[in-house]
């Protein structure tokens, strides 16, 4: 993997622990997710209102409609899996995306990775793992084992069957667009972004309006306006970039390198509330690196 998509995907996952934080600290956080996808929608209408019709490759269509069905399924999926299941068991299935991605990728797409990379990937995991578990891998994984087995569970393996899904179709998108307009990749992924994200975020907010009374929505988007308008630019800047990436590099690489956002959001969160930087976070933030630095080197 290029340098310069390595940084572009740090970049990314930068902007993807700011609506993280801004979505985690919200009165509501479903509702807030479906006030950035207002905003979201609003800036690609703009946008496509300034600029015109924008370059559509042929075919291209079927991609953007399973993405954004694709996309907005995850949104409901995992607020359900939140719903019935703490997030010390939800959280470390839904994050597992980077040991499915590679295989589907090479069966379905004939990607194939080196064992370097393989290897990067499994440090990225247990960084998130041993971050995730306090540094108690053994008890942690048992947990994991045990969460598995539960059936209440299932909501969990949704929605990671839905990260791997649309990995894999953004992945075919992109492709198609860099092979019919490979001097923009950075036009190429907007456009496949504002399009997909109108019919996800369409479909979030159907189903936020069917499960919440209209005054609680009305009531923190008036109160939240500001924080969903900025969490819904670094969302573009976060899943924007990643659709630029996806158009050189392997998908495999790029959803295990995203994962560097967890480690961020922990560093801000030591920073925010003074915690103390323990050992685990430490081996985490090393593991990720030399990972980072192994895909780098790959």
């Amino acid at each position: 993997m290029s340098l310069t998509s390595i940084g572009l995907i740090l970049l990314s996952s930068l902007f993807h622990a700011l609506w993280n934080v801004l979505t985690q600290t919200s009165r509501n956080s479903n509702l807030l997710s479906g006030l950035k996808g207002i905003w979201i929608m609003f800036i690609g209408v703009m946008i496509y209102v300034l600029k015109g019709n924008e370059f559509f490759p042929p075919g291209i269509g079927l991609w953007i409609v399973l993405s954004g069905v694709l996309h907005g399924l995850y949104i409901m999926s995992l607020s359900q899996a939140y719903s019935v299941q703490d997030i010390s068991y939800v959280y470390p299935i839904a994050r597992s995306a980077p040991v499915f991605v590679p295989f589907f990728s090479w069966l379905l797409l004939g990607e194939q990775l080196g064992w370097i990379s393989f290897l990067a990937i499994a440090m990225i995991l247990l960084a998130v793992y041993t971050l995730h578990f306090e540094g108690h891998l053994v008890r942690g994984f048992k947990n994991l084992w045990d969460a598995i087995l539960h059936k209440d569970l299932r909501w969990a393996f949704i929605t990671l069957a839905l990260v791997v899904s649309y990995s894999l179709v953004d992945k075919q998108g992109m492709d198609l667009f860099a092979f019919h307009r490979p001097d923009d990749k950075f036009a190429n992924g907007l456009v496949f972004f504002f399009t997909e994200a109108m019919i996800g975020f369409s479909i979030c907010n159907l189903y936020l309006f069917w499960k919440y009374p209209r005054k609680e929505i009305v009531s923190v988007w008036r109160g939240e306006w500001l924080r969903g308008l900025i969490a819904g630019l670094a969302t573009i800047g976060s899943y924007g970039l990643i659709c630029v990436v996806l158009q050189s590099e392997p998908v495999g690489q790029v959803v295990a390198v995203r994962q560097t956002s967890v480690l961020m959001v922990v560093v801000w969160g030591c920073w925010k509330l003074s915690e103390p930087f323990g050992k685990q976070r430490i081996v985490a933030a090393c593991l990720t690196i030399l990972g980072v630095g192994l895909m780098a080197w790959d």
